[in-house]
């Protein structure tokens, strides 16, 4: 049956006299009236306290839709029998009791509702009402006859609250932003999903019928499917400029046509006891010679005896220029790095970040063309925080620049080891500052 237990709860009921005041950063108790009723004081008819509103409830139940349902039952005798429909329900505190019910407590639940309008209640004797807070804050104190002391004490707790929330940014305006209910413009449910016992009374589904309320749907949204935004009224800040357009030159060419693509056969790339070496940056000054050189050689040496050793002779001989490449025999990595396109605007380029015995190297992703090589001690690097970047400075000419990665911290340990500041088994030392 689940816990029947009752809980005493109080609930403040505030609303701002305008609307100017939920934007200010400052708090002001008369920006506000809270709801309050009279009751007699014991042994004086005539003399009356004021108190917050309070009920029971049941330990177990839903308490924002308990207290909201009582909210507005208490009010409709001052409203023509609307009773005040707040916007959500927001538990500050629990508060010792006194009296005969020292060593409970009881729960404050805030409910804002609509700024102030120019409505007047009527007046009901024992119905509650709208007072100026800073009226009330004045003569509150705990040894006020004119009110309760739990009342006292939960209204300079509330009067606290109330400052604390503007000091914080965007809290007031969440605070009494329109509820989620108040913010869906027209809600269609499809019976599939109802029970009878849950059917709505709204005039929208009188007379409909299953097809009908599909054809409305449809008509309304254009879908199958509805996805709920979750940001939806959270009046966060956006922006409409696009970082980065890439076009695909292809769009719209259809599936390319796969019968075209010819792969060679293996015989016709691979051949037997030579190696497949092949350097990742361009040197234009020397590849179109010494490539020719050594093709010069090998048409004269193919026709002597000795074939065999010759290759090896050609072979060690393309080696020596590929060891003339900076980034021989380098380990890469990916990163990216900012230059500054303009006064206001930052470019994006992809590169390769090549580490070997020479030093460090940056290539361009797209066009493979080296950007920067520096040799060890004509620079330093740094490891950046949380090992997401590494940060060079070039000492020749005083530059520095920052390469973003996740490999930061393999980058830097490959550099010290290469530059000879680390063997494999030295552990204590520091991968956070290194100079090469």
């Amino acid at each position: 049956m689940g816990n029947q237990e009752l809980e005493d709860v109080f609930v403040a009921v505030i609303r701002p006299k305008n609307t100017a005041s939920l934007s200010s950063k400052e708090y002001r108790a008369k920006a506000y009236e809270i709801l309050l009723i009279e009751v007699p004081l014991e042994g004086k008819e005539k003399k009356r306290k004021k108190v917050l509103l309070g009920t029971k409830i049941h330990a177990d139940s839903d308490k924002a839709k308990s207290v909201l349902e009582y909210v507005d039952e208490a009010t409709k005798p001052i409203s023509n029998n609307q009773g005040i429909i707040g916007k959500r329900v927001v538990h500050m505190k629990k508060f010792p009791l006194d009296g005969e019910n020292e060593g409970k407590e009881a729960s404050l639940f805030i409910v804002p509702i609509n700024v102030k309008d120019n409505s007047k209640h009527v007046y009901h004797p024992g119905s509650p009402s709208f007072y100026c807070l800073q009226d009330i804050m004045r003569v509150c104190s705990e040894t006020s006859a004119h009110f309760s002391s739990i009342t006292s004490k939960m209204l300079l707790g509330l009067d606290k609250w109330l400052a604390e929330q503007h000091s914080v940014p965007h809290a007031i305006p969440a605070l009494f932003r329109p509820a989620p209910i108040e913010r869906v413009k027209t809600n269609v449910s499809n019976p599939a999903y109802t029970t009878e016992s849950k059917q709505s009374d709204g005039p929208l589904h009188m007379g409909y019928t299953a097809l009908e309320i599909k054809s409305k749907m449809m008509s309304l949204e254009k879908a199958d499917m509805c996805i709920e935004n979750p940001l939806y009224g959270s009046d966060l800040q956006y922006t409409n400029r696009v970082d980065k357009v890439i076009i695909n030159p292809y769009f719209g060419l259809g599936a390319p046509d796969y019968s075209k693509i010819q792969i060679p056969k293996r015989e016709k790339w691979q051949h037997k006891n030579l190696k497949s070496i092949v350097p990742i940056s361009k040197v234009k000054s020397k590849v179109h010679h010494w490539t020719n050189r050594i093709l010069h050689e090998y048409k004269s040496l193919s026709t002597s005896e000795g074939v065999s050793k010759e290759m090896h002779h050609l072979q060690r001989l393309f080696l020596q220029n590929c060891w003339d490449i900076p980034t021989y025999g380098a380990a890469f990595f990916t990163g990216q790095v900012f230059t500054k396109a303009s006064s206001s605007t930052h470019k994006v380029i992809r590169v390769y970040v090549g580490v070997n015995t020479k030093g460090l190297h940056l290539m361009n992703m797209e066009t493979k063309v080296l950007h920067l090589s520096l040799e060890y001690g004509a620079f330093m690097w740094q490891l950046g925080q949380a090992d997401q970047y590494v940060q060079i400075h070039s000492l020749e000419n005083k530059k520095n620049f920052i390469v973003h990665t996740k490999q930061a911290g393999l980058i830097v340990k490959l550099l010290m080891k290469l530059s000879g500041q680390i063997t494999p088994n030295d552990r204590a030392a520091s991968d956070k500052y290194a100079y090469g």
